[in-house]
């Protein structure tokens, strides 16, 4: 077998591996016993028929097939083991891709293979990145924001009963609609006993805000123009007109905010304990996300200043993991991302677009992190895989012992090992910037 490689580009290589003839010859034979007892030829016992006779009858391209599939691995990595002996650095990261040159009787076989190879990255400066400083200060307004949520969770509903009350943002509207485009109503564009909350946005722009005002029963024109993107096509930016007939009004009445209120929902005794105590938990949680923010600016400022390149097959892998994360997502919402793409007037390809360009920048940055990693000598000791398991078993709540079990049995430690050294990484890029 030989041997020749070439770089596409920083990351790509394609070997071109030659096998001998006889080489090939061999793996013919191999193919023929391989084949032998379902081949039947009359006057020959099954399995008893002469590779010749095969070959006159059938031609040798019978063999070929099984023939290349049993020699292109083995020989792929045969070569690859070659090419790290003649240049350690050479690491393929991802599954190759084969093309076979020749194939043919008597003749070389003859492949190529074209895979993604470990990078060797040009670092930019990563000690000492500025970083704008954020004010983790946590205002009154915050406060009260916090506060009214817990109140709207108390909140009692109720019917609206007076003639004269007027639907208002924040009510629940039980209503009857019809679509009309042209004056004929629409499919898809009618409901009856629906109910919206006004100020959600749940329907298309302009609904809900011209609802506003309305009394029980009262029935209302509703004009606007469907959006110009909407999914249906022969609706798309074209005027319509909405018959909406009010049938009730819930409305919610927020319980007051006093001492009384702070003693049902919380372990305090005054307002002013409770609002204390939010303003610490809330200053927590707003320093860990200011901290969570100043590591992505670090990430994207050491990898925006590196000579690095995204490896097609990781981009790939990586976007497929974001668009089954967001499948999911909507799937624990209980609906699919194809019916949520509809209801929100968007495109399935701006999507797949937007996860390959966060793929993209993923994959990037944890090329830098490694890099880094390796330059700086970091690496995760028997300890820190400890403590981390732990974690788990905390989190899930199982005995530490059944945590590794699973993960060394899914093969996945190694994932775990990859993921500490990388916030290992984001922790020492933080810890040496510039905030200010």
């Amino acid at each position: 077998m030989t041997v020749s490689i070439e770089k596409l580009d920083k990351v790509k290589a394609e070997l071109t591996i030659t096998v001998p003839a006889e080489g090939f010859e061999e793996a013919m034979k191999k193919a023929y016993k391989d084949m032998a007892s379902k081949i039947k030829v009359p006057g020959f016992r099954p399995g008893k028929v002469p590779m010749q006779v095969v070959e006159k009858m059938y031609g040798p391209e019978v063999f070929y097939e099984d023939a290349a599939n049993n020699l292109i691995m083995p020989q792929y990595i045969d070569a690859v083991r070659e090419a790290v002996e003649a240049d350690p650095f050479f690491q393929p990261i991802a599954r190759p891709e084969f093309d076979i040159v020749q194939i043919e009787k008597g003749k070389e076989f003859i492949f190529k293979a074209v895979v993604d190879t470990k990078q060797q990255v040009e670092l930019g400066e990563y000690k000492g990145l500025e970083i704008q400083e954020i004010d983790g200060e946590v205002s009154e307004k915050e406060i009260e924001q916090y506060i009214d949520t817990v109140r709207d969770k108390q909140a009692e509903v109720s019917d609206v009963t007076d003639a004269d009350a007027q639907l208002q943002k924040g009510d629940t509207a039980n209503i009857d609609f019809v679509g009309k485009k042209d004056g004929e109503a629409f499919a898809g564009g009618s409901a009856q006993g629906y109910d919206l909350v006004i100020g959600s946005g749940s329907f298309i722009p302009g609904f809900e805000e011209q609802m506003e005002g309305m009394k029980l029963g009262e029935v209302r024109n509703v004009e606007l123009n469907f959006p110009e993107d909407y999914y249906v096509t022969d609706l798309a930016g074209q005027p319509v007109v909405f018959e909406v007939t009010l049938n009730a009004i819930k409305r919610k009445t927020l319980p007051e905010l006093n001492d009384e209120f702070v003693k049902d929902v919380s372990n305090f005794e005054t307002v002013d304990a409770y609002k204390e105590d939010i303003k610490a938990m809330l200053t927590e949680e707003k320093a860990a996300e200011i901290k969570n923010r100043y590591k992505a600016e670090a990430a994207q400022k050491v990898t925006e200043q590196s000579d690095v390149v995204a490896p097609e097959s990781q981009v790939k892998a990586e976007a497929e993991n974001f668009m089954n994360d967001i499948k999911f997502q909507m799937s624990q919402q209980g609906i699919s991302l194809e019916d949520y793409v509809k209801l929100t007037n968007g495109n399935m390809e701006d999507i797949e677009n937007e996860c390959k360009t966060r793929a993209e920048s993923f994959v990037k940055q944890n090329i830098v992190f490694e890099a880094i990693a390796e330059k700086e000598g970091f690496e995760i000791s028997d300890e820190e895989l400890e403590a981390e398991f732990n974690k788990m078993a905390e989190m899930y709540k199982q005995p530490v012992e059944t945590v590794k079990e699973v993960f060394n049995m899914r093969g996945q430690v190694g994932l775990i090992k990859r993921n500490l050294l990388l916030e290992k990484v984001s922790d020492f890029l933080l810890e040496n910037a510039k905030i200010g």
